[in-house]
């Protein structure tokens, strides 16, 4: 009887371990965090505080993700380096916690120092209220070019573009007069990215690649 109690336990285990996501470590998950900083970034960070998080699960009804209330949490870890000041992090990653691969990056834009000139430029912006994002859509155009670089250099040096366009222009209250420009970039291996620069400095400030990302 013992025994069989036993195998029993056993077998419900091995169920609920096929049932559940196996998820890769905190030590793999700031790996690939760190990497992915790294190589976006040009760096050389070693250090990070990695957390589990975990969002509501999604449905897809016809193409639309939509949360029914039925579904599994989807799990991510988020990698953050270089504590500032104001409590933000100097760099951001967020990492899929079953494949394991680093689908986001963020660089602060408080870490950002404008040459003279630069600033000189921004401030002819003026105020929050007087920013208009179609005034920069020569400049984003013209910047293409530093995204291409950046995509053939550091994220994907042996597939070529099929595409690439531009994408939002924005700022808000905290970060103006930077102005954030956005890309799509579609690889000939399906692979979708934003990338993100920020104006006048033109450093990137942000990688998002769309097709890892588990939500």
């Amino acid at each position: 009887m013992k025994k069989r109690i036993i195998v029993i336990v056993l077998c419900v285990a091995v169920m609920l371990s096929g049932c559940s996501p196996r998820l890769i470590s905190e030590a793999r998950a700031k790996e690939a965090g760190l990497a992915m900083i790294n190589r976006v970034f040009d760096v050389n960070e070693t250090e990070a505080a990695v957390t589990l998080e975990e969002q509501p699960g999604l449905s897809d009804i016809n193409g639309v993700h939509a949360h029914l209330g039925g579904e599994d949490p989807i799990k991510y870890y988020t990698v953050k380096v270089g504590l500032l000041d104001d409590g933000n992090f100097l760099y951001y990653a967020e990492v899929n916690a079953q494949t394991g691969v680093a689908y986001r990056v963020d660089r602060n834009t408080a870490s950002i120092s404008l040459s003279e000139e630069q600033r000189k430029q921004a401030d002819v912006l003026g105020n929050l209220d007087d920013f208009h994002p179609d005034s920069f859509l020569n400049i984003q155009n013209d910047a293409m070019s530093i995204v291409q670089g950046l995509i053939q250099t550091r994220l994907e040096k042996d597939v070529p573009i099929f595409r690439m366009y531009p994408d939002m222009i924005e700022s808000d209250s905290v970060d103006f007069p930077k102005v954030w420009l956005e890309y799509i970039v579609v690889m000939e291996n399906d692979t979708i990215y934003t990338i993100t620069l920020c104006w006048p400095s033109m450093d990137i400030i942000g990688v998002y690649n769309r097709t890892s990302d588990p939500f």
